[in-house]
């Protein structure tokens, strides 16, 4: 079974979005099949440190939608990170899957901007990479002038929202989708869709 997942590597959902991929693919032997959707292309303003003020009631402090996923995955809270642009590492997962090396590169992608705070939308960075993942880094810096993955990379709001996706990760499964789901949401309906298996 092939899943097809809607993605951008800043977004802290689809940080916990790789970690549910990871333990899926182990439990049922699915694909993915990773989608570009980025969440500030160039026409949109990245945002800057939040203004809003802080109010200081007797209230309890309660937990965030984000805060309750992360709990739900069983995952400690992502430290911050810098918003960054992330067409050039889109295009370059899209160079890696004519070489099946999607996965891997989409794995190092992930945990190189979670972990280690990388930028990993630097051209320089991603040729560095690439012979870690057997790719040509001469190849993907004419990938990387030329854009030549542009149209397969899904810009936000309108095209996205246009494309059906509102949130990511978006997950196709059974012809549902499935947005910011716990695992066990995730197992069910893969359960569903293979008949019950």
């Amino acid at each position: 079974m092939v899943i097809p997942i809607a993605h951008d590597f800043t977004c802290p959902w689809c940080w916990i979005g790789i970690q549910q991929v990871r333990q899926l693919r182990a439990e049922f032997g699915v694909t993915f099949e990773w989608l570009a959707y980025e969440l500030f292309p160039d026409e949109l303003e990245l945002p800057g440190p939040s203004n809003v003020p802080k109010v200081t009631t007797n209230r309890p402090k309660t937990p965030s939608r984000l805060a309750l996923a992360y709990a739900a995955q069983g995952m400690e809270k992502a430290p911050s990170r810098e918003l960054i642009r992330t067409h050039n590492a889109h295009e370059a997962v899209e160079l890696a899957k004519l070489h099946n090396k999607a996965d891997e590169i989409v794995d190092h992608l992930y945990d190189a901007y979670w972990l280690e705070a990388a930028n990993i939308n630097d051209p320089d960075w991603l040729k560095d990479l690439c012979p870690t993942l057997g790719l040509d880094p001469n190849e993907l810096k004419i990938v990387l002038q030329e854009r030549r993955f542009a149209d397969k990379i899904v810009g936000f709001d309108d095209p996205a929202y246009a494309s059906g996706v509102f949130n990511v990760p978006t997950y196709w499964i059974g012809g549902q989708r499935y947005a910011e789901e716990p695992i066990q949401t995730l197992r069910k309906a893969l359960i569903e869709a293979n008949g019950g298996r």
